[in-house]
C-alpha cells in the first residue's frame, strides 16, 4: 500500500462498509479471485446486504463471533465453477461434503465453519477453497501444518510461487485503485462494473 492511500485510509470513516469491502475483498470485487471474507461489527450486517445488492457479488453470513459478523463475499459462477472441477470436489468429500449441490456445500461449511469460531478446535481447512486458493496450496498447508511455505502473501503458498507473487502485486494494485474510488465517492456497483468494462475491453 503506497503512502499515498494509507494517508486517505486514515481520513476516512473505518465504519463505512464500502471501504472495508474494498479493503478485505478488492480481488474478489475486481474479478481476480472467487471470494473474499469480510468481518465487519455486527451492527454493519444490514448495511452490507445493501451495499452489495446489485453488484454482482453475494454476502454469505458465515457466522457471528463477539460482537462481529463474517461474511463470506464471493463470485458464485466463479465460486460454483471452482467447487464443480473433480479435483475439488474429490478433496471436498474427505471432509464429508456432498458435492453434487452448490448450496448445500455453502451450508455444511458454514456449519463447520460456526463451530469452529465457536469451539476453538477442527479448524475447517477446507476453507482455502472456499476461499479460492489454489488446491495444491490448500494441501501443502495442511500437509505442513502451515510451515515450510515458499511464500506468504494473500495465502501460503507452496507451489508456483511466480505466479502468485504477481497475483498477489495485482492484488495489492486494485485495492489501492478501489480505495481512490471510494475516497471521491464510487459505489461498489459502480466500481464492479468498472472493472467488468476493464476485462471485456482487454478480451476485444
Amino acid at each position: 500500500m503506497c503512502e499515498e492511500v494509507f494517508e486517505m485510509i486514515c481520513s476516512m470513516d473505518r465504519r463505512k462498509v464500502e471501504l472495508q469491502l474494498v479493503l478485505q475483498c478488492a480481488p474478489t470485487i475486481a474479478g481476480l479471485k472467487t471470494s473474499n471474507l469480510l468481518i465487519v461489527p455486527r451492527d454493519l450486517e444490514d448495511k452490507v446486504r445493501f451495499v452489495l445488492r446489485h453488484s454482482g457479488l453475494l454476502g454469505y453470513r458465515l457466522v457471528y463471533d463477539r460482537k462481529r459478523v463474517i461474511f463470506l463475499v464471493f463470485n458464485r459462477n466463479m465460486l460454483v465453477n471452482y467447487l464443480s472441477s473433480k479435483e475439488v470436489r474429490k478433496f471436498l468429500a474427505g471432509y464429508g461434503y456432498r458435492t453434487d449441490a452448490f448450496g448445500y456445500c455453502l451450508r455444511f461449511f458454514q456449519e463447520r465453519y460456526d463451530s469452529f469460531v465457536h469451539n476453538r478446535k477442527d479448524f475447517p481447512h477446507e476453507m482455502g477453497v472456499f476461499l479460492g486458493y489454489p488446491l495444491h496450496d490448500v494441501k501443502g498447508f495442511i500437509e505442513h501444518g502451515g510451515d515450510d511455505f515458499e511464500l506468504s502473501g494473500y495465502w501460503k503458498v507452496y507451489s508456483d510461487v511466480k505466479h502468485a507473487q504477481e497475483l498477489f502485486e495485482r492484488f495489492d494494485i486494485v485495492k489501492d485503485d478501489m480505495v481512490r474510488m471510494i475516497s471521491r465517492g464510487d459505489s461498489i456497483k459502480s466500481i464492479v462494473s468498472n472493472y467488468q468494462a476493464d476485462e471485456a475491453n482487454v478480451a476485444v
